[in-house]
């Protein structure tokens, strides 16, 4: 352990608990929690990953975000809250020393515009992903489709070490791109599709492509989007995606279907702000915003 890096991950939803899981090996791992009470069930049961048929268990060790001390010690600290909780984890990050690295694993855009509250000197580096996950409880996750880690640098630089320790797990890989706007338009642009249908519809991915009618709102929804954010082969992309993820519900969607609060500000709010020949969007955007509320999420 003595000549691992200091990895920490913040946020223990489904990515968090997925990139702590595959972490674990190549690192020295401490994943840090909103609540004390997962925080001290991760360090007496380990975590639990469930992938196909296979089940691990794996010792991590745990802490709860409050604890500025730990944090400051980690050579990466990799953020993988939800778009909403990010203004709550920004206070944090902005106590850290600048010589701690961050990479951003969300969905949509909207964090962008707050990056500059971290400095200027910090290495920043903007990622997404391609897995599929779901968390069952506190200390299990589903691995319910393997991708990709996308990821470029914002600003700063990426030192040898962190360049080999993001390169190091074969079963989990990490790309390194040139341009973050281009990964990040890309992942946008997918999500701003399937998510807000499949969350308005409670479907699995796949169903967008089956059903004629859903699959023309599809077809609308990506010309619209192209207006504001112009992206190659967008339709052939999105429809890659609902393929490749046929069996597997959004987040947006899972979200919806256990009544909790949805991404959807993050995701879609950026793409409604850049024009109005989105009536389609925002008609699902609306949509979700007042399911939400009759939830009081």
């Amino acid at each position: 352990m003595a000549n691992q890096l200091k990895v920490g991950i913040i946020g223990a939803g489904a990515m968090g608990l997925l990139y702590a899981a595959n972490f674990a090996a190549t690192s020295e791992l401490t994943l840090f929690t909103r609540r004390k009470e997962q925080s001290t069930l991760l360090n007496q049961e380990g975590l639990s990953l469930k992938d196909n048929s296979e089940l691990k268990n794996i010792h991590i060790k745990a802490a709860e975000i409050t604890d500025t001390v730990q944090l400051s010690e980690q050579q990466l600290l990799i953020v993988a809250v939800k778009q909403y909780s990010l203004k709550t984890v920004l206070p944090v990050l902005q106590q850290l020393p600048e010589t701690v690295p961050l990479l951003f694993i969300q969905n949509g855009a909207a964090h962008l515009d707050s990056l500059s509250l971290l400095g200027d000197k910090r290495t920043i580096l903007l990622g997404i992903s391609e897995h599929g996950a779901g968390r069952e409880d506190d200390t299990t996750v589903v691995w319910r489709g393997h991708g990709r880690t996308k990821y470029s640098v914002y600003q700063g630089e990426l030192n040898t070490d962190l360049a080999k320790l993001l390169q190091a797990n074969p079963d989990f890989p990490i790309e390194k791109h040139d341009s973050y706007l281009e990964i990040i338009q890309e992942k946008l642009f997918v999500n701003a599709v399937i998510n807000p249908l499949t969350a308005v519809l409670q479907v699995p991915n796949g169903k967008l492509l089956e059903n004629e009618e859903w699959h023309t709102l599809l077809k609308t929804i990506v010309k619209e989007i192209q207006t504001v954010l112009p992206v190659e082969n967008a339709l052939e992309k999105v429809e890659a995606i609902c393929q490749v993820t046929a069996t597997n519900f959004s987040s947006m969607a899972l979200d919806r279907m256990n009544n909790r609060m949805t991404e959807i500000d993050g995701i879609v709010l950026p793409l409604l702000e850049k024009g109005e020949s989105l009536p389609t969007l925002r008609s699902l955007y609306h949509l979700i915003k007042g399911l939400e509320g009759e939830h009081n999420v």
